[in-house]
Protein backbone atom coordinates (compact mmCIF):
# COMPACT_ATOMS: atom_id res chain seq x y z
CA UNK A 1 0.00 0.00 0.00
CA UNK A 2 2.99 2.33 0.87
CA UNK A 3 4.89 1.74 -2.12
CA UNK A 4 1.71 2.32 -4.20
CA UNK A 5 1.45 5.89 -3.01
CA UNK A 6 5.18 6.57 -3.24
CA UNK A 7 5.20 5.48 -6.55
CA UNK A 8 1.83 7.63 -7.05
CA UNK A 9 3.27 10.39 -5.63
CA UNK A 10 6.72 9.89 -7.65
CA UNK A 11 4.76 10.32 -10.70
CA UNK A 12 2.85 12.98 -10.01
CA UNK A 13 5.55 14.89 -9.45
CA UNK A 14 7.81 13.59 -12.53
CA UNK A 15 4.39 14.59 -14.82
CA UNK A 16 4.59 18.35 -12.84
CA UNK A 17 8.26 18.52 -13.61
CA UNK A 18 7.84 17.68 -17.57
CA UNK A 19 4.98 20.17 -17.94
CA UNK A 20 6.56 23.00 -16.01
CA UNK A 21 9.87 22.32 -18.38
CA UNK A 22 7.38 21.90 -21.72
CA UNK A 23 6.23 25.56 -20.64
CA UNK A 24 9.71 26.72 -19.92
CA UNK A 25 10.77 25.56 -23.19
CA UNK A 26 7.95 27.22 -24.47
CA UNK A 27 8.68 30.75 -22.90
CA UNK A 28 12.47 30.33 -23.75
CA UNK A 29 11.28 30.36 -27.34
CA UNK A 30 9.02 33.15 -27.79
CA UNK A 31 9.88 36.31 -27.51
CA UNK A 32 7.06 39.09 -25.52
CA UNK A 33 3.64 39.82 -27.04
CA UNK A 34 2.74 43.52 -27.18
CA UNK A 35 -1.06 44.39 -28.28
CA UNK A 36 -1.50 46.71 -30.70
CA UNK A 37 -3.66 50.11 -29.58
CA UNK A 38 -5.46 50.17 -32.77
CA UNK A 39 -6.79 53.60 -32.74
CA UNK A 40 -3.86 55.14 -32.20
CA UNK A 41 -2.00 52.94 -35.03
CA UNK A 42 -1.79 53.57 -38.47
CA UNK A 43 -0.72 51.67 -42.21
CA UNK A 44 -0.64 54.94 -44.39
CA UNK A 45 0.19 54.54 -48.58
CA UNK A 46 1.32 57.58 -50.90
CA UNK A 47 1.74 57.77 -54.56
CA UNK A 48 1.46 60.51 -57.37
CA UNK A 49 -1.41 60.69 -59.90
CA UNK A 50 -0.84 62.93 -62.76
CA UNK A 51 2.18 64.37 -61.19
CA UNK A 52 0.18 65.22 -58.15
CA UNK A 53 0.80 63.87 -54.49
CA UNK A 54 -2.20 61.94 -52.77
CA UNK A 55 -1.51 59.86 -49.65
CA UNK A 56 -4.66 57.86 -47.88
CA UNK A 57 -5.11 54.97 -44.76
CA UNK A 58 -6.16 51.09 -44.40
CA UNK A 59 -8.37 51.19 -42.13
CA UNK A 60 -9.11 48.02 -41.30
CA UNK A 61 -6.12 45.43 -40.71
CA UNK A 62 -4.84 43.22 -38.09
CA UNK A 63 -1.28 42.81 -36.70
CA UNK A 64 0.92 40.50 -34.37
CA UNK A 65 4.13 42.16 -32.92
CA UNK A 66 6.18 39.88 -30.83
CA UNK A 67 9.48 41.68 -30.20
CA UNK A 68 12.73 41.09 -27.84
CA UNK A 69 15.86 43.10 -28.57
CA UNK A 70 17.51 40.34 -26.81
CA UNK A 71 16.43 37.45 -28.76
CA UNK A 72 16.27 38.82 -32.67
CA UNK A 73 15.70 35.14 -34.12
CA UNK A 74 12.51 34.64 -31.68
CA UNK A 75 10.75 38.02 -32.74
CA UNK A 76 8.36 38.15 -35.71
CA UNK A 77 5.70 40.79 -36.95
CA UNK A 78 2.51 40.06 -39.14
CA UNK A 79 -0.03 42.05 -40.46
CA UNK A 80 -3.27 41.49 -42.46
CA UNK A 81 -5.21 44.29 -43.99
CA UNK A 82 -8.25 44.54 -45.82
CA UNK A 83 -7.52 45.96 -49.36
CA UNK A 84 -10.95 47.46 -49.90
CA UNK A 85 -10.69 49.83 -46.80
CA UNK A 86 -8.50 52.01 -47.99
CA UNK A 87 -9.47 54.89 -48.41
CA UNK A 88 -8.12 58.39 -49.88
CA UNK A 89 -11.11 60.98 -49.36
CA UNK A 90 -10.85 61.39 -53.16
CA UNK A 91 -14.05 59.45 -54.31
CA UNK A 92 -12.38 58.64 -58.00
CA UNK A 93 -9.40 57.06 -56.30
CA UNK A 94 -11.73 55.00 -53.59
CA UNK A 95 -13.50 53.86 -56.57
CA UNK A 96 -11.03 52.38 -58.38
CA UNK A 97 -8.41 51.04 -56.00
CA UNK A 98 -10.97 47.89 -55.37
CA UNK A 99 -11.26 47.41 -58.81
CA UNK A 100 -10.21 44.12 -61.10
CA UNK A 101 -7.09 45.85 -62.73
CA UNK A 102 -5.85 47.43 -58.83
CA UNK A 103 -6.40 45.60 -55.87
CA UNK A 104 -8.61 43.22 -57.62
CA UNK A 105 -10.93 42.64 -54.21
CA UNK A 106 -13.42 40.44 -54.85
CA UNK A 107 -10.44 37.85 -55.59
CA UNK A 108 -7.60 39.00 -53.41
CA UNK A 109 -9.73 40.81 -50.11
CA UNK A 110 -6.49 40.54 -48.17
CA UNK A 111 -2.93 41.89 -48.42
CA UNK A 112 -0.54 39.85 -46.21
CA UNK A 113 2.77 40.73 -44.48
CA UNK A 114 5.18 38.58 -42.49
CA UNK A 115 8.62 39.15 -41.32
CA UNK A 116 11.03 36.07 -42.08
CA UNK A 117 14.47 37.70 -40.15
CA UNK A 118 14.67 40.66 -38.17
CA UNK A 119 18.20 42.05 -37.30
CA UNK A 120 19.73 44.79 -35.44
CA UNK A 121 21.37 47.91 -37.97
CA UNK A 122 24.73 49.35 -36.68
CA UNK A 123 22.74 52.69 -35.73
CA UNK A 124 20.27 50.95 -33.62
CA UNK A 125 17.74 50.40 -35.62
CA UNK A 126 16.19 46.80 -37.05
CA UNK A 127 15.96 45.36 -40.06
CA UNK A 128 13.32 43.60 -41.22
CA UNK A 129 12.76 41.14 -43.97
CA UNK A 130 9.85 39.31 -45.09
CA UNK A 131 7.48 38.47 -47.76
CA UNK A 132 4.42 40.70 -48.77
CA UNK A 133 1.31 39.28 -50.69
CA UNK A 134 -1.06 41.22 -53.03
CA UNK A 135 -3.11 40.14 -55.34
CA UNK A 136 -2.12 36.95 -54.86
CA UNK A 137 1.50 37.47 -55.63
CA UNK A 138 3.88 36.66 -52.84
CA UNK A 139 7.10 39.12 -52.99
CA UNK A 140 9.92 39.20 -50.86
CA UNK A 141 10.05 42.73 -48.72
CA UNK A 142 12.81 44.13 -46.72
CA UNK A 143 12.68 47.98 -44.27
CA UNK A 144 14.30 49.07 -41.92
CA UNK A 145 11.98 50.25 -38.14
CA UNK A 146 12.57 51.80 -34.98
CA UNK A 147 11.31 51.06 -31.90
CA UNK A 148 11.02 53.14 -28.49
CA UNK A 149 12.64 51.75 -25.23
CA UNK A 150 10.69 48.57 -24.50
CA UNK A 151 10.97 49.89 -20.56
CA UNK A 152 8.27 52.55 -21.09
CA UNK A 153 5.01 51.73 -21.84
CA UNK A 154 3.19 51.90 -24.30
CA UNK A 155 5.90 51.31 -27.02
CA UNK A 156 5.90 53.06 -30.81
CA UNK A 157 7.31 51.45 -33.91
CA UNK A 158 7.96 53.47 -36.79
CA UNK A 159 8.42 52.36 -40.62
CA UNK A 160 8.70 53.86 -44.34
CA UNK A 161 9.20 51.63 -47.73
CA UNK A 162 8.45 51.16 -50.67
CA UNK A 163 6.74 49.20 -53.05
CA UNK A 164 6.61 48.59 -56.72
CA UNK A 165 2.77 48.28 -57.73
CA UNK A 166 3.65 47.16 -60.83
CA UNK A 167 5.58 43.67 -59.27
CA UNK A 168 2.01 42.93 -58.01
CA UNK A 169 0.19 43.66 -60.73
CA UNK A 170 -1.95 46.12 -59.80
CA UNK A 171 -3.21 48.62 -62.14
CA UNK A 172 -1.04 46.98 -64.77
CA UNK A 173 -3.69 47.25 -67.48
CA UNK A 174 -5.07 50.73 -67.28
CA UNK A 175 -1.53 52.16 -66.64
CA UNK A 176 1.56 49.83 -66.83
CA UNK A 177 3.61 52.20 -67.90
CA UNK A 178 2.94 54.49 -64.60
CA UNK A 179 2.11 57.55 -66.97
CA UNK A 180 -1.01 58.29 -64.50
CA UNK A 181 -0.23 56.75 -60.99
CA UNK A 182 3.78 56.59 -59.50
CA UNK A 183 4.92 53.14 -59.77
CA UNK A 184 6.03 53.16 -56.46
CA UNK A 185 3.87 53.54 -53.32
CA UNK A 186 5.02 54.92 -50.19
CA UNK A 187 4.03 53.03 -47.26
CA UNK A 188 4.09 54.51 -43.43
CA UNK A 189 3.60 52.54 -40.23
CA UNK A 190 3.06 53.80 -37.10
CA UNK A 191 2.25 51.59 -34.44
CA UNK A 192 1.65 51.79 -30.82
CA UNK A 193 1.32 49.07 -28.68
CA UNK A 194 1.48 47.74 -25.04
CA UNK A 195 3.14 44.89 -23.45
CA UNK A 196 1.01 41.86 -22.50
Amino acid sequence: MRNNIFLSALMIALISLSAFATDAALAEKMAPTHSIDYAQSHVYFSAAHASKAFSGEFTDWQGEVSFDPAHLGKSSIAAQFTLSEAKTGNKMFDGTLPSADWFDVKNHPKGVFETTKITVNAEGTYQAEGTLTLRGITLPVAFSFTVSDLAIDPVFVKAQFEVDRLAYGIGKSSDGEAEWVSQMIGLNLEITAHAQ
